[in-house]
């Protein structure tokens, strides 16, 4: 009887030891290496101001971050304001891409008909914020388009006011100018 116990013994220690090699193995690794080299891009696209700031344009954050705190919009009258602010390439070679992001919006639609911003490269791009008198029509994001080396873009700002909008009313716009790298 010993000899079965001692078979039965030996079979469960070598069925354990086998188990326990299977698991060892199975912890096996081997890891990648990857090494980044990082640029600065400081001031590659940046704000400046148009010849058209009557907007209340405030450039600020090292030329990244605009407002414009100036502009009116007038009940079923069409408002342009031609070059507020600008988008400027700075590099002397190359060609970034850039395309206009919705961030946020808040102001009652009803006193609006819409708000639209327009980027003004070769491949002209639009954020235009409608309103239906009751709620806000928010646009998509654009497409990517080319902001030429060593070039600066207009951003046309065009507004009207609904026919009932009485003066103070306000609406406030965050938009984006997203650029890929």
């Amino acid at each position: 009887m010993s000899r079965v116990f001692s078979k039965s013994a030996k079979m469960l220690v070598l069925t354990l030891m086998s188990i326990l090699i299977i698991s060892a193995t199975a912890a096996v690794y081997y890891s990648l290496d990857a090494t980044s080299t990082i640029t600065t891009a400081a001031n590659d696209i940046y704000f400046t101001l148009g010849p058209d700031n009557s907007a209340g344009v405030s450039i600020f954050n090292d030329n990244k971050s605009a407002t414009l705190t100036g502009l009116k919009a007038y009940p079923n009258i069409s408002m342009t304001y031609d070059d507020p602010i600008r988008v400027r390439n700075n590099h002397t070679s190359t060609t970034y891409k850039v395309r206009l992001r919705p961030v946020t919006l808040s102001g009652n639609a009803a006193n609006f008909a819409y708000i639209n911003f327009t980027l003004q490269t070769t491949t002209k791009i639009s954020l235009n914020y409608t309103s239906d008198g009751t709620s806000w029509n928010t646009p998509s994001t654009t497409d990517f388009v080319d902001v030429n080396a060593d070039t600066e873009y207009a951003i046309i700002v065009q507004t009207m006011a609904n026919a009932t909008a009485t003066s103070g009313l306000t609406a406030t716009i965050e938009i984006a100018i997203d650029i890929e790298q």
